[in-house]
């Protein structure tokens, strides 16, 4: 996997968006299945994964109509 500048990610860096990823989606197509506690939890760590995402140059834009 690579950045927007073209910088290969070791595997530590891909599994790092994956989770990222794979929580945006969670959240965008089953938020009305998680109980408010989880919803809460998963939208603190979307943004703190947000954080990683644009440390590593993966341009991971806004999050805003998430809640995050």
């Amino acid at each position: 996997m690579e950045d927007i500048t073209g910088t290969a990610m070791n595997e530590g860096q891909a599994r790092l968006v994956e989770c990222y990823r794979i929580l945006s989606h969670t959240l965008m197509g089953h938020r009305e299945d998680l109980a408010p506690f989880e919803e809460r939890g998963a939208l603190k760590a979307l943004a703190a994964l947000w954080q990683v995402m644009n440390g590593l140059d993966m341009d991971p834009g806004q999050v805003y109509d998430l809640g995050a």
